[in-house]
């Protein structure tokens, strides 16, 4: 279906850019606004001299109403009254005589005198009319005229009636040189008023002009550009301080997504190669025995390096996947979880893995512990938290050095240190062990057991309960894990 008219223009007008579409309507209201103007000026002005020419033209009917049957109005022409009046003297006896100047005849033209009144029935009370305007012989020229009763001179009787007129020439001359002016200074003002509009418009989209050519840089990559800040009482001015926040906002989400990115890839490269050591170790072993190459004192010997492979590899899967789990943001199961038991589990786990070990339960500030530490947690998630640092005091500390599971409160926050009396860690290596794979020294590698996972996944499981994990130096030397969590009444 063909648009309409009102359809065409109105896409040719939303085409236009706002600078153009700001002069044009500028202009369109000044030209108005000029138009109105001058049409009620020259209104007013044709108002004020017709109300002259009404004067006179009373004054002077007044003057000559009585004497109009003298002497002095005995002949007809020019000669009779030699002034700008035009005179028509209608007498009762239906006679009519014309009082005129020639002068102004030739240059305003003969007046079209109609029957005003009809002196036939019309009482002499009837002659109470207003000036009007009557037309000229020449085209575009008029007359103002009057009529007024003539009276006898001697008897004072009604005698007839007169009209007489006065040429408009002169006030519309005075109104067309008038519109003139006002024309030629209103096409002035006009063209000022848009070059004056189009330098101020241009002035004041200069910062959307700015706007766009940041816009483009940061549609470009460059996610660092802002916008040139203003007045924040400006419309310009909230504009860009809104958008200065939205891109500080992508910027941070882009560096966050690329931070994420960057974090998968190095996790799925980690993983891969994690896995790949055992499953290589697995089908070496599987080939070699395959072929026959395993002596038959060794085939006990081969087949637990091949378990103790697959159970490494099992439990890399199973770390691989809670962390994939707190990844995902799953739910926690939250009850009210006493930190002082899994602190006495622990107690009774590193006896149990290590019956040489001294291990202590005691009080952050004191060597009595809380009766009771309430956190609301998820007890199978917390419970992991300290069977992983369990693993890692058994497996990277001598066997029988003591140990420590201090417990306290700190205004709302519960804490739990575990101190072991190892070899610690380097304090430049303590910012990145809770980072996936990471292994601080050669002490941890592969072939102690560890994977690089266990300190990422506490750290994850304290995230999710609000809570953190730091590491410090144990006085006497050695490494304290400190666990920090929101108590219940801050749930």
């Amino acid at each position: 279906m063909r648009p309409s008219l009102a359809q065409r223009i109105e896409a040719w007008w939303d085409a236009k850019p706002l600078a153009a579409q700001l002069v044009t309507l500028i202009i369109l209201l000044l030209a108005v606004g000029l138009s109105l103007a001058g049409t009620v000026m020259i209104g007013l002005l044709q108002r004020h001299l017709t109300s002259q020419i009404d004067d006179q033209l009373v004054a002077t009917a007044h003057t000559i109403q009585i004497s109009a049957s003298s002497a002095t109005f005995s002949s007809d022409g020019q000669g009779a009254i030699p002034t700008l009046y035009y005179v028509h003297i209608h007498a009762k006896d239906g006679s009519d005589r014309y009082l005129y100047s020639e002068d102004t005849l030739k240059a305003s033209g003969t007046p079209t005198l109609p029957e005003l009144v009809d002196t036939s029935s019309a009482p002499v009370s009837s002659f109470r009319t207003l000036p009007v305007t009557v037309a000229s012989s020449k085209s575009g020229l008029g007359w103002r005229a009057l009529v007024v009763p003539v009276y006898d001179q001697t008897s004072g009787e009604f005698s007839g009636y007169m009209t007489i007129a006065l040429p408009l020439t002169d006030v519309q001359h005075t109104l067309r040189t008038t519109a003139s002016y006002f024309a030629v200074a209103g096409s002035i003002i006009v063209v000022i008023g848009g070059w004056a509009g189009r330098y101020l418009v241009r002035r004041a989209l200069l910062p959307l002009r700015s706007i766009e050519s940041t816009a483009g840089k940061i549609a470009a990559g460059d996610l660092t550009k802002r916008v040139t800040p203003h007045p924040p009482t400006t419309e310009v001015g909230s504009l860009a301080l809104s958008l200065n926040t939205m891109l500080t906002q992508v910027e941070q989400s882009f560096e966050a997504r690329q931070a994420s990115e960057q974090k998968i890839k190095r996790f799925v490269s980690d993983a891969s190669h994690e896995l790949r050591t055992p499953l290589a170790a697995i089908s070496g072993y599987c080939e070699l025995y395959a072929m026959g190459g395993v002596p038959a004192e060794r085939t006990e010997e081969v087949m637990g390096r091949i378990g103790s492979e697959s159970s490494r590899m099992a439990t890399l899967v199973e770390d691989l996947l809670t962390l994939a789990r707190l990844d995902e943001g799953r739910p926690l199961e939250i009850t009210d979880i006493d930190l002082v038991k899994l602190a006495d589990n622990a107690v009774f786990d590193l006896q149990a893995l290590d019956p040489t070990r001294t291990v202590g339960l005691t009080g952050i500030t004191g060597r009595t512990p809380p009766m009771s530490l309430i956190v609301p947690g998820d007890r199978d998630r917390l419970s992991q938290v300290f069977t992983n640092l369990i693993g890692n005091i058994v497996r990277y500390t001598p066997s029988g050095s003591p140990v420590e599971i201090a417990l306290g409160l700190s205004g709302d926050t519960a804490i739990v240190e575990l101190r072991d009396h190892g070899p610690g860690i380097d304090e430049t290596d303590r910012g990145r062990v809770f980072e996936r794979f990471y292994r601080a020294d050669t002490s941890r590698n592969r072939k102690s057991g560890g994977s690089g996972l266990g300190l990422a996944i506490v750290s994850g499981i304290l995230a999710a309960h609000r809570g953190r994990a730091s590491l410090t130096k144990t006085k006497g030397g050695g490494l304290t894990v400190r666990i920090e969590l929101p108590t219940a009444g801050t749930r």
